[in-house]
């Protein structure tokens, strides 16, 4: 080896640092729970923003902000702002159960949060069979959610809110791949 290479050879090997792990506010007990805040509500909007192209795209009211905030006020739009905060808790909590499986999850980081959240997807969907009590749907604000094109429409918002997710935590964390 030439100087040049021997001498390289003995830099120190690069260390990804935790982005909470240098923040002295956090400390490690939270680093969890700053992880999956940020990662979740990021990943959270990112949903939000793919539900707003599909229902765009395809004229179907399924709009999963106003399902979740119909049930404490009748104004649609009072609805999706209350249903806005609840998703984006909905999404920190994810993020924290996530932060706990992921490992256990083959793949890289925005294929384990894909699956993470279509397997979230597929086993809490079938509870849209109850969609009949829902005030939304009985007045027609919404459209049916549980039929093939309201689950197709669930998918891409899925997918995307599981990638930002797995690479946000991946990041957080300060592990690289």
């Amino acid at each position: 080896l030439g100087p040049q290479a021997a001498a390289h050879s003995r830099l120190p090997a690069r260390r990804t640092v935790s982005l909470v792990a240098r923040d002295p506010l956090i400390s490690q007990d939270r680093a969890p729970l700053a992880v999956a805040a940020v990662s979740g509500l990021v990943a959270g909007v990112a949903y939000v923003a793919v539900q707003a192209v599909d229902i765009r795209l395809t004229g179907r009211k399924v709009d999963d902000l106003v399902a979740l905030g119909r049930f404490a006020t009748g104004d649609n739009q009072a609805a999706r702002r209350l249903g806005l905060g609840l998703h984006l808790a909905n999404s920190v909590v994810l993020a924290l159960v996530y932060g706990k499986v992921q490992a256990k999850l083959p793949g890289p980081p925005w294929a384990r949060g894909m699956l993470f959240t279509m397997a979230e997807n597929s086993l809490l969907y079938p509870l849209m069979a109850l969609e009949d009590k829902h005030p939304a749907i009985r007045d027609g604000s919404l459209d049916r959610y549980w039929n093939w094109p309201a689950f197709m429409q669930s998918i891409p918002r899925h997918l995307v809110y599981g990638a930002v997710l797995g690479v946000l935590d991946e990041k957080l964390r300060g592990r690289h791949w």
